[in-house]
């Protein structure tokens, strides 16, 4: 699994950026479909993939850039993981 680390990006909110080890770009398309056992895609565009999964929100850059927002700090690892590892089983890690 490509390395991954993460931030808190705003301390009045819930929302935490999990940012890789090494440059990457993510395929939205393939990100799509990769994500579809994790949440409900909500919305997306060119630049940037939404989804739903239970209580949280996960917005997926093209850019390599992915937000975790309504998070729990002991839950991101996990998500992270599990995100990541999906992203990478379907190609969209480019």
């Amino acid at each position: 699994m490509i390395g991954f680390y993460k931030t808190e990006p705003c301390t009045s909110s819930d929302a935490f950026e999990i940012k890789f080890e090494e440059q990457v770009r993510i395929d939205l398309e393939k990100a799509a479909g990769a994500l579809g056992s994790i949440g409900t895609v909500m919305a997306k565009t060119p630049v940037v993939l939404v989804l739903q999964s239970n209580n949280y929100n996960i917005s997926v850059y093209a850019s390599g850039r992915i937000m975790l927002k309504n998070v729990k700090k002991e839950e991101v690892d996990r998500l992270g993981k599990r995100i990541i590892d999906s992203l990478e089983r379907g190609g969209a890690l480019i």
